[in-house]
């Protein structure tokens, strides 16, 4: 990608983002924990290729905007290093047994960088403020079953439901979830310039396409925390500079290291790397309104003539995982382990399938891929070559940002394109609904199944995790008979820094809230 950065998922489509990827093919950290004593003080120094798009949790719709969202405010739960949410602006909270209601009981004495104290009249404010109609929200979806919000007391808070909502606790974690101040925003305060909220930073400053400054919150509510004095977020577009200024020492964090890069990066002197599966992932898209496209035994053809292992290895230099079945990854409790593809290409299973989709001959057909996207230009030629294996002549375009927006995303206008997820994803359903639900705004090969829908429904209200679990893998297998779209591989979340930074923990959602609990050696 010419841009690497964590977008929101609407966000991303916007604006442009670009790819990462990693480095040790072992999904996990390369990192140890670390037990010595916190030490206070320093500024951390982060490098981003991108910069925020507003403030306000209402309004920032991009990731770059929730990377600086997160360290100013705070929200009802968090998600740890892996995901799973946990209490976190509430000390505790209570579901009812029919799933419709959850009670939350705030901390007592946290209180805004403005010096008011947060209250749940705050909580009620800010979701009535997401749910309000035309508000804009990007993430409504994630708001559109609160049926109402009451203030039990100053401190505990009722959410009443729709329905039940299986991701409901992660979507309170969520940066838009963030929790604003009523009184100021009423008073016409303008979150979107600058900032006010009750998490482990304060917002000092910020100058486009140069940085953003945050200074420590002293009356933050985890005592102690966080340990270094000072952020800054340096904002550097060319990816290269940026890899550039991480092995000079002029910024001394950066989850955006190239693949290609990650070897020289890692073998640095005072520099140490972690690589992670998170949810960056790729998939091939076939627009299923188009002749033979339309077809699924076609489309499954297409999905067993790519060799993902060459991908894997010829686009991201080992550091990607190639899917094996559904797009939900292993590190999931979504996941199904469905042994559907094989990682190298499958050409006499292709065959078959064209055959019997009455293709044996083969057919032409066009890949569009945006040319402001490395890896995914780097995939054509691969793609191309295993598709002509089975006697689809593939053509090759390319197209700049953002007249690939304009002309073949937004309206769909295409035979064959790629794309890909950058963070958060955190519950299943982030993996899947977006991609394979009718008429979402991602869905741009205009696949609509009813089945599929049933499907989304019934895996996103379940009950338990049990529950929720089983009807994902129905899902994903379903997803493998309708094939809407191909999945290719996850490539890994690559991230360096000094290693003076001890205690960091990289998230699998990309984002950097665990910075709080980092502190940097003198």
């Amino acid at each position: 990608m010419t841009r690497e950065m964590k977008i929101g998922r609407r966000g991303f489509l916007k604006s442009g983002a670009a790819t990462l990827a990693l480095a040790a093919l072992a999904p996990s950290l390369i990192l140890p924990a670390h037990a010595e004593e916190p030490v206070r003080g320093g500024t951390l120094k982060l490098g981003f290729s991108a910069d925020p798009a507003g403030f306000d949790p209402a309004r920032g719709p991009s990731g770059m905007s929730h990377v600086v969202i997160e360290q100013v405010y705070s929200t009802l739960m968090s998600l740890d290093p892996d995901a799973a949410p946990y209490p976190d602006l509430a000390e505790k909270y209570d579901q009812s047994a029919d799933g419709l209601e959850y009670t939350f009981v705030l901390r007592k004495g946290v209180k805004f960088h403005d010096g008011s104290d947060l209250t749940a009249e705050d909580v009620k404010f800010t979701f009535d403020r997401l749910r309000a109609k035309d508000t804009g929200y990007s993430y409504g979806s994630q708001v559109e079953t609160i049926k109402e919000v009451v203030v039990v007391d100053p401190h505990t808070v009722t959410f009443k439901l729709t329905e039940t909502t299986g991701p409901f606790l992660v979507y309170m974690a969520f940066p838009g979830s963030s929790i604003v101040p009523k009184k100021l925003v009423e008073g016409g305060h303008d979150l979107n310039s600058k900032p006010v909220g009750s998490g482990p930073f304060k917002f000092v400053s910020y100058e486009p396409r140069s940085m953003v400054k945050f200074a420590r919150n002293e009356n933050f509510y985890e005592a102690g925390k966080p340990y270094v004095d000072a952020l800054e977020f340096h904002l550097i577009a060319d990816i290269t500079a940026l890899t550039n200024a991480v092995i000079s020492g002029n910024i001394n964090f950066s989850n955006e290291i190239p693949p290609k890069d990650w070897q020289t990066v890692t073998a640095t002197p005072g520099l140490v790397g972690a690589t992670l599966e998170g949810s960056r992932y790729y998939w091939l898209l076939m627009n299923n309104t188009v002749a033979p496209l339309d077809n699924p035994k076609v489309r499954q053809a297409i999905a067993h003539a790519i060799d993902r292992s060459a991908i894997v290895a010829g686009v991201f230099f080992g550091q990607a995982i190639p899917f094996k079945g559904g797009v939900i990854p292993e590190w999931s409790w979504g996941y199904a382990d469905i042994d559907y593809f094989t990682p190298g290409a499958n050409p006499e299973k292709a065959k078959a399938l064209l055959a019997e989709a009455g293709h044996a001959d083969g057919f032409a057909t066009s890949l569009t891929m945006a040319s402001s996207f490395p890896a995914m230009v780097a995939m054509a030629p691969i793609i191309q070559a295993n598709l002509a294996a089975v006697g689809i002549k593939a053509e090759i375009k390319t197209m700049e940002i953002p007249r690939y927006w304009d002309e073949v995303w937004g309206p769909s206008k295409f035979d064959m394109t790629a794309m890909y997820w950058v963070s958060p994803l955190a519950d299943p359903d982030d993996f899947v609904t977006n991609n394979y639900a009718c008429g979402m705004a991602i869905n741009v090969q205009k696949s609509c199944s009813k089945a599929m829908d049933e499907a989304l429904a019934k895996a996103k209200s379940g009950a338990s995790q049990d529950e929720r679990k089983a009807a994902y893998a129905a899902q994903q297998k379903l997803s493998l008979e309708e094939m809407p779209i191909v999945p290719l591989v996850n490539s890994l979340i690559l991230t360096a820094h000094t290693d003076k930074l001890k205690n960091y923990k990289p998230m699998r959602t990309g984002f950097l809230k665990t910075i709080k609990d980092a502190w940097l050696e003198p």
